[in-house]
C-alpha cells in the first residue's frame, strides 16, 4: 500500500473527528471573552496611569536646577577619591575653585573647572590621570555650593538682617524675594532695582513679571536687590559691616550719616570699608567717605545707609598647594584657611607645626590634627605651613665616607 495515501486518509479522518471540537472551543472561548473581557492568551502590558504622570511631570518642573547640570563656578569647592591610590585622594579637604578658575591638583597638575559640569570635570581629570595611572578611577563629589544675596527696601525685618544664604547652585529674582519676604503694605511692586558690581543692573515690574510669568531674573553672587517704599516718610535703615543693622527712628528732616552710623552701634571693625559707604535713596545711590567724623553726608527719612565689606585678608605660606594671601568677609576657621591655599603639600606639609602670626605680632604653635575647628584666623593674620624634617641619605653617607677615610689616614 502506498505509504502517502495512507497518510493522507489518516490526515483527513483526525481532521473530521477535531473538527467539531476546535469550532465549540473557539466559539467558548469568545464568549468568555466577550463576558469577562479577560485576555486569555497574551496579557498586553498595563497602560500607563495618566494621573501618575502628570504629578511626576509637574513635580519635574518644580524641581529648582540640579547638580547634575549645575556649572561650577569660582569660589565652589570639591572632594575627590582616586580609588586605589589614596595617596591623589583629596577627600578630607576639598579642593577649591580659585580666581582663575583653575584647580591644581598633584600628579595632573591645572584644571579648568569654571563652566563645567561635575560629571565633565570629572571625566577631564579620569582622562589626565589615565596617561600616568590608567587602572585609576576617578570620582568627584560637589560640596554645596553657597550664594549670598542682598535684599533690603521694603521687605519684612528679620533678626538675620538683609543678607540672604542660599546653598544652591543658581539663585533667581523671585527665590530671593519670596526669602526676604516683601512688604506689600508699603512696597512699590512696579519698581524693583537688581544692583550687579555697583551699577544698576535691571529695574523689574514685579507684577508684570508675576502676570506674564517670567522669565525670571538669574542673579549673581553677591547681588544687591532694592525694593522700593510707597511712602516717603518713614525711619532711616542701616545695612552692612556694622554692630546693630535694622530700623532707626528719626524727629528730623535730615540727620548726618555719622550719627545714623552711631545709632547702629558703630561699624564692625576689620571689616567695614567705612571710605565707601552709600546712601541709598529711592532715586539714586551716594558714595560718601564716613572714615573721617567731620564727614557732611546726611539722611532723609525713608533712606538707607549702607557700610559694605572692607577688602580683608589673610596669608598662607609654607608647604601648602597654593600660597599667598586671601580674602575673607569674617573671621575663619583654621581648616578653612588650609582649603584657601589649596590644601596641604602631602610630600613636605608638617600639619602639626604651623606658626600662626596675629596682626598685632603675637605667634603661637598651633597642631592642624587637634585645633583645626577651635582656631579662627582675623584679617591680616599669617599662617605658615612647616616642612617636615627630611634626612638627604646621599649627603649623610659622604659624610661617613669622609670620616672613615679621615680616620684611616689618621690610624697609619
Amino acid at each position: 500500500m502506498n505509504i502517502f495515501f495512507f497518510h493522507g486518509q489518516l490526515s483527513s479522518g483526525i481532521s473530521r473527528f477535531l473538527k467539531p471540537a476546535i469550532n465549540d472551543l473557539a466559539l467558548y472561548l469568545l464568549i468568555v471573552q466577550l463576558c469577562f473581557s479577560v485576555p486569555l492568551f497574551a496579557e498586553d502590558p498595563p497602560a500607563e496611569n495618566p494621573t501618575i504622570n502628570t504629578e511626576t511631570t509637574s513635580k519635574d518642573q518644580n524641581v529648582p536646577e540640579q547638580l547634575s547640570t549645575y556649572k561650577l563656578q569660582v569660589g565652589d569647592s570639591f572632594v575627590v577619591t582616586v580609588d586605589g591610590y589614596p595617596e591623589y585622594s583629596r577627600d578630607r579637604i576639598p579642593v577649591p575653585i580659585q580666581q582663575d578658575g583653575y584647580v591644581s591638583y598633584p600628579l595632573i597638575g591645572l584644571i579648568k573647572a569654571t563652566g563645567l559640569t561635575v560629571s565633565e570635570l570629572e571625566a577631564q581629570m579620569q582622562s589626565a590621570f589615565s596617561e600616568h595611572l590608567p587602572t585609576a578611577r576617578v570620582f568627584v563629589t560637589l560640596m554645596q555650593p553657597k550664594r549670598t544675596i542682598l535684599v533690603f527696601g521694603a521687605i519684612t525685618p528679620r533678626a538675620r538682617g538683609n543678607l540672604h544664604v542660599f546653598e544652591v547652585g543658581q539663585v533667581y529674582l523671585l527665590q530671593a524675594l519670596a526669602s526676604a519676604g516683601i512688604n506689600y503694605e508699603v512696597a512699590d511692586l512696579t519698581n524693583i532695582a537688581v544692583w550687579r558690581d555697583g551699577k544698576l543692573y535691571k529695574e523689574i515690574d514685579y507684577l508684570k513679571l508675576i502676570s506674564d510669568g517670567g522669565p525670571d531674573i538669574p542673579l549673581e553672587d553677591y547681588d544687591t536687590i532694592f525694593v522700593s517704599p510707597i511712602f516717603q516718610q518713614r525711619p532711616v535703615r542701616v545695612i552692612g559691616e556694622i554692630a546693630s543693622p535694622g530700623v532707626y527712628r528719626i524727629t528730623t528732616a535730615q540727620v548726618s550719616a555719622i550719627q545714623v552710623l552711631k545709632l547702629a552701634g558703630g561699624p564692625k571693625s576689620d571689616f567695614a570699608d567705612l571710605r565707601n559707604a552709600e546712601i541709598l535713596t529711592s532715586k539714586e545711590r551716594i558714595l560718601v567717605d564716613l572714615s573721617v567724623e567731620s564727614a557732611d553726608a546726611t539722611l532723609s527719612p525713608g533712606d538707607t545707609l549702607y557700610i559694605p565689606l572692607a577688602e580683608a585678608k589673610i596669608s598662607v605660606t609654607g608647604a601648602v598647594e597654593k600660597p599667598g594671601q586671601y580674602v575673607i568677609t569674617e573671621p575663619v576657621p583654621l581648616r578653612e584657611a588650609i582649603v584657601m591655599a589649596g590644601g596641604f603639600n602631602e610630600d613636605r606639609a608638617n600639619p602639626k607645626k604651623c606658626l600662626l602670626t596675629r596682626a598685632d605680632g603675637t605667634e603661637e604653635e598651633v597642631n592642624f590634627d587637634l585645633v583645626q575647628s577651635e582656631i579662627y584666623l582675623h584679617p591680616k593674620d599669617q599662617l605658615r605651613v612647616r616642612e617636615r624634617v627630611r634626612l638627604d641619605w646621599r649627603i649623610i653617607n659622604s659624610a661617613i665616607s669622609f670620616v672613615n677615610l679621615f680616620f684611616n689616614i689618621l690610624t697609619r
